[in-house]
């Protein structure tokens, strides 16, 4: 049995057409008449349509009520699935889709559509991150997939989709890169160890997008880290020897100092060959993969933070802006990582 799902998600770039993916889920602009608006807004609604298979849905005893720990378990493989989802398509396309999962309290003041002097008379409030209206919970009713009256989302080649303006501007339209039904396709083909390994990637990039306006050093590192998770599940089987167990010195293994000849762990050479082998061999590109491991190595292991975000600091030069665009070439590597990843580890199991 399976049970419907209509939930409203945001965007930060408006969505203004659908993607269905087979018969798994959808996304659509909002279409709900009495849901609320706001020019202003910079989290944009829309709608995603999916189900949830009974067998999803785990039995749990939080309280002693029966029926409330059915209604929790419900909700609680409902809000994986949004998250799931919403992840994944926020790691294959290059715009953010999110729920608010946690409805923080906070002061705020609301902002009219049009700003006059009459906001000097408007004093804060005490809200929480919710988005809702009376009978909303009527609308989000459904039985089946709903039928969307909208144009498809538009798809641009893969090679050049990632390159192109990939920044998130309320002034643009979502688009996805060609190859997005594979891509996904292969992460629901993966086997209970990968997926795990691919969720884990997933979610660490996604954490990096939400860092990225206010901690950018801890969003270098998440997203960084989102491949990391990728290297070390391709090299596992690689054969490492201890000389000491305590001090984890080595003995021997399969990657080796080029000027020395002892044994090394390899670090950043593996980090490099999972991108030569998954995203781009060009010489090039090298260049580029050591500096941003480079840059992930320096905020891990010294005092080094991205434009010294401890402070306010105003000093922006070309450094600043070489930092930014090396960001913005760490994000949009690691979806091209794990898009490549998904894709190519189904074909190798495949061929096993």
């Amino acid at each position: 049995m399976r049970t419907y799902f209509k939930n409203i998600i945001f965007t930060k770039t408006p969505l203004n057409g659908y993607f269905k993916f087979k018969k798994k889920f959808q996304v659509y602009p909002i279409d709900l008449k009495n849901s609320p608006r706001n020019i202003n807004a910079r989290h944009f609604p829309c709608i995603i349509e999916f189900w949830v298979d009974d067998k999803e849905i785990k039995p749990i005893d939080a309280i002693g009520s029966s029926s409330v720990n059915k209604m929790i378990a419900k909700t609680t493989a409902q809000t994986n699935k949004i998250l799931e989802i919403t992840n994944l398509l926020s790691t294959l396309s290059n715009y953010r889709f999110f729920h608010y999962r946690n409805p923080d309290g906070n002061w705020s003041m609301p902002i009219p559509e049009t700003v006059s002097d009459e906001i000097n008379n408007i004093s804060s409030q005490w809200s929480i991150s919710l988005f809702y209206y009376p009978n909303m919970a009527t609308d989000l009713k459904i039985n089946e997939f709903s039928i969307v009256k909208s144009v498809p989302i538009k798809l641009f080649p893969k090679q050049f989709y990632y390159f192109y303006d990939p920044v998130e501007n309320s002034e643009k339209d979502i688009t996805f890169p060609n190859n997005i039904e594979l891509a996904i396709e292969n992460y629901f083909k993966l086997n209970a160890n990968d997926k795990i390994v691919c969720e884990s990637a997933i979610y660490q990039f996604c954490n990096g997008l939400d860092l990225y306006s206010n901690m950018k050093s801890l969003s270098f590192i998440s997203i960084v880290n989102s491949i990391e998770t990728l290297v070390n599940h391709e090299f596992k089987d690689e054969i490492i020897e201890f000389e000491c167990n305590d001090c984890k010195s080595l003995k021997n293994s399969t990657r080796i100092c080029k000027r020395c000849g002892k044994p090394i762990w390899g670090v950043t050479a593996k980090f490099r060959d999972f991108l030569f082998k998954y995203v781009s061999s060009d010489p090039k590109a090298k260049k580029v993969y050591n500096s941003i491991y480079n840059i992930r190595s320096k905020i891990a292991h010294t005092e080094y933070l991205i434009s010294g975000e401890n402070y306010l600091n105003w000093n922006f030069d070309d450094k600043t802006e070489e930092l930014g665009l090396t960001h913005l070439k760490a994000i949009q590597l690691a979806r091209r990582s794990i898009s490549s990843w998904q894709i190519n580890r189904t074909k190798k199991e495949k061929s096993i």
